[in-house]
């Protein structure tokens, strides 16, 4: 089970954790996911090593941008007609409160 553990940490080290979206980030996610799964006294023995080796394979793959890669976009614009990082400003936290308070008036 250390072994897991120690390929589930490198692979966190990797994945980046997006301030801008404080308690709704992937990154921050997994990490207190693995914390809660490896602090459990009793639960640590009871997840199947096959189950973590595929939920590691996949997020391996998700922090590698496999599919970005394969599947590479045509177009530097969504189908909102935004960039990317516009869209990752838009979903930022400060962005959602300054849009919630507008649409509260």
């Amino acid at each position: 089970m250390s072994v897991q553990y120690n390929r589930f940490l490198k692979l966190l080290e990797r994945w980046p954790v997006d301030k801008t979206k404080a308690g709704r980030d992937l990154g921050a996610h997994l990490r207190e996911h693995l914390l809660k799964t490896t602090l459990g006294s009793s639960t640590i023995n009871t997840i199947d090593s096959e189950d973590l080796d595929k939920q590691f394979e996949a997020l391996e793959r998700l922090s590698r941008s496999v599919y970005a890669e394969k599947y590479q976009r045509q177009h530097s614009s969504t189908a909102s007609g935004l960039t990317p990082p516009q869209c990752s400003q838009i979903l930022s936290n400060d962005f959602l409160k300054s849009w919630e308070k507008e649409n509260s008036k």
